[in-house]
Protein backbone atom coordinates (compact mmCIF):
# COMPACT_ATOMS: atom_id res chain seq x y z
CA UNK A 1 0.00 0.00 0.00
CA UNK A 2 1.15 3.49 -0.82
CA UNK A 3 0.22 6.70 0.97
CA UNK A 4 -1.26 9.33 -1.34
CA UNK A 5 -1.75 13.00 -0.53
CA UNK A 6 -4.48 15.17 -2.05
CA UNK A 7 -3.36 18.80 -2.37
CA UNK A 8 -6.14 21.26 -3.22
CA UNK A 9 -5.55 24.79 -4.50
CA UNK A 10 -8.38 27.27 -5.11
CA UNK A 11 -6.75 30.62 -4.52
CA UNK A 12 -4.93 29.33 -1.45
CA UNK A 13 -3.26 25.93 -1.06
CA UNK A 14 -4.80 23.37 1.28
CA UNK A 15 -2.05 20.91 2.12
CA UNK A 16 -2.91 17.31 2.98
CA UNK A 17 -0.43 16.24 5.66
CA UNK A 18 -2.20 12.98 6.53
CA UNK A 19 -2.91 11.34 3.18
CA UNK A 20 -4.62 8.03 2.56
CA UNK A 21 -3.19 4.55 2.07
CA UNK A 22 -4.38 3.12 -1.24
CA UNK A 23 -3.52 0.05 -3.28
CA UNK A 24 -2.09 1.80 -6.36
CA UNK A 25 -2.18 4.86 -8.64
CA UNK A 26 -5.51 3.79 -10.15
CA UNK A 27 -7.14 3.67 -6.71
CA UNK A 28 -5.72 7.16 -6.04
CA UNK A 29 -7.26 8.38 -9.31
CA UNK A 30 -10.68 6.99 -8.28
CA UNK A 31 -10.35 8.72 -4.87
CA UNK A 32 -9.39 11.99 -6.61
CA UNK A 33 -12.50 11.86 -8.82
CA UNK A 34 -14.70 11.28 -5.78
CA UNK A 35 -13.07 14.19 -3.96
CA UNK A 36 -13.57 16.42 -7.01
CA UNK A 37 -17.30 15.62 -6.96
CA UNK A 38 -17.45 16.40 -3.24
CA UNK A 39 -15.90 19.85 -3.57
CA UNK A 40 -17.29 20.99 -6.95
CA UNK A 41 -19.97 23.13 -5.27
CA UNK A 42 -17.25 25.44 -3.98
CA UNK A 43 -16.29 26.54 -7.51
CA UNK A 44 -17.15 30.20 -8.09
CA UNK A 45 -17.86 31.82 -11.45
CA UNK A 46 -14.52 32.81 -12.99
CA UNK A 47 -12.90 30.48 -10.49
CA UNK A 48 -10.33 27.76 -10.73
CA UNK A 49 -9.20 24.97 -8.51
CA UNK A 50 -6.67 22.19 -8.84
CA UNK A 51 -6.45 18.85 -7.07
CA UNK A 52 -3.03 17.24 -7.24
CA UNK A 53 -2.43 13.69 -6.06
CA UNK A 54 1.08 12.99 -4.77
CA UNK A 55 2.85 10.00 -3.33
CA UNK A 56 6.21 9.84 -1.56
CA UNK A 57 8.04 10.32 -4.87
CA UNK A 58 6.05 13.21 -6.32
CA UNK A 59 2.99 14.08 -8.43
CA UNK A 60 0.87 11.18 -9.69
CA UNK A 61 -2.07 12.93 -11.37
CA UNK A 62 -4.16 16.09 -11.18
CA UNK A 63 -7.62 17.43 -11.90
CA UNK A 64 -8.15 21.09 -12.78
CA UNK A 65 -11.56 22.72 -13.02
CA UNK A 66 -11.98 26.26 -14.27
CA UNK A 67 -15.05 28.34 -14.93
CA UNK A 68 -15.32 31.45 -17.08
CA UNK A 69 -18.07 33.98 -17.51
CA UNK A 70 -18.55 34.39 -21.24
CA UNK A 71 -20.69 37.52 -21.26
Amino acid sequence: MTRYFFQITNGAPHKDDVGEELANDHAAWIAAKRLARDIEDSLELDGRWNLEVRDGIGPVCSITIESKKLR
